[in-house]
C-alpha cells in the first residue's frame, strides 16, 4: 500500500470519529437545554383558575398519573403540608380528572389536564415555586419525597427571610 493512499484512509478515519464525536457533543447539548428549560418568570395564572393563597409563596407539584414517582411525591406532600405556615401552600396540579390521592386541607388539588399541560417543564414530577405575583421562581424534578421536603424548607426560609 501507498503512503498516501494509508495517509488518505487515516485521515478519513479521523474525520469519522470527529463527526461521532461532533453528533454526540450535539446531542448532549441539546439536553442541556432542555433540562436546563426551567420556565422560571413565567406567571401561573390563568383567568379564570387561581393557583395557591394570595400573598403566599405557593409549591406546586405537577404530577402524572402514569408516574410511579408520583405515589411518593404525594405522600410526602401529604405528610410536609400541616406543618407548614399559612405563608407557604402546596398545590397539586394532576392530569387525572379521577385523582383519588388523600390530601391535607390545606393542599389545593387542580386536576385539570388543560392546567396540566399549561405548566411546561420538561420533566414530572415537577416542584415548582410561584412567588405571591404568581410568578414561578424555581423548578425542579421531584425525584423523591426527600425533594418535597427540602424545597418545603427552603421555600419557608425564603419566605421568612422576606419578611
Amino acid at each position: 500500500m501507498e503512503p498516501t493512499t494509508a495517509a488518505v484512509i487515516v485521515l478519513f478515519i479521523l474525520v469519522a470519529l470527529l463527526m461521532a464525536a461532533g453528533a454526540g457533543l450535539y446531542r448532549r447539548v441539546k439536553e442541556l437545554e432542555l433540562a436546563t428549560f426551567s420556565g422560571v418568570g413565567v406567571k401561573l395564572a390563568q383567568e379564570s383558575l387561581s393557583i395557591g393563597r394570595p400573598g403566599a409563596t405557593t409549591i406546586v407539584a405537577k404530577i402524572n398519573r402514569r408516574c410511579p414517582l408520583c405515589e411518593e411525591v404525594v405522600a410526602a406532600i401529604a405528610k410536609v403540608a400541616p406543618d407548614l405556615p399559612d405563608s407557604v401552600g402546596f398545590t397539586v396540579v394532576s392530569d387525572d380528572p379521577g385523582f383519588d390521592k388523600q390530601l391535607p386541607e390545606n393542599v389545593q388539588l387542580i386536576n385539570d389536564p388543560q392546567v396540566w399541560r399549561s405548566i411546561n417543564v420538561p420533566y414530572t414530577p415537577a416542584l415548582l415555586v410561584v412567588d405571591e405575583q404568581g410568578v414561578i421562581v424555581y423548578t425542579t424534578p421531584a425525584g423523591s419525597g426527600d425533594v418535597v421536603a427540602d424545597l418545603a424548607k427552603r421555600a419557608v426560609a425564603r419566605k421568612e427571610v422576606s419578611l
